[in-house]
């Protein structure tokens, strides 16, 4: 179960950081399951287009860090499928478009 969780953060992380304005910050440093990106829009905005597709988006850490704003936690776990990742990752790609 664990490999499975940070084989898939993993996959997902470099998936989202290949998508023109999102960064995910401390990339090069250990994580397991749950990482931070840096997005081109508001992380509320972003939200909400991914709940329009049936997508629960990540923690808006700028709330309660405000050097942090416009940066998501995201947490991807062995309950994930490759499919879902991969939708994530397309309706992230949507949004930075719009």
């Amino acid at each position: 179960v664990a490999e499975l969780c940070y084989h898939k953060a993993h996959h997902a992380a470099v998936s989202i950081n290949a998508i023109p304005g999102y960064s995910v910050k401390f990339l090069d440093t250990p994580f397991f399951h749950e990482f931070v990106v840096k997005c081109p829009k508001p992380v509320s905005e972003i939200n909400m287009h991914l709940l329009d597709h049936h997508i629960l988006g990540g923690y808006d850490l700028g709330e309660c860090y405000p050097a942090l704003k416009d940066h998501m936690l995201v947490a991807i776990t062995e309950m994930n499928s490759n499919d879902e990742i991969d939708a994530l990752v397309h309706v992230l790609e949507e949004v930075s478009h719009d």
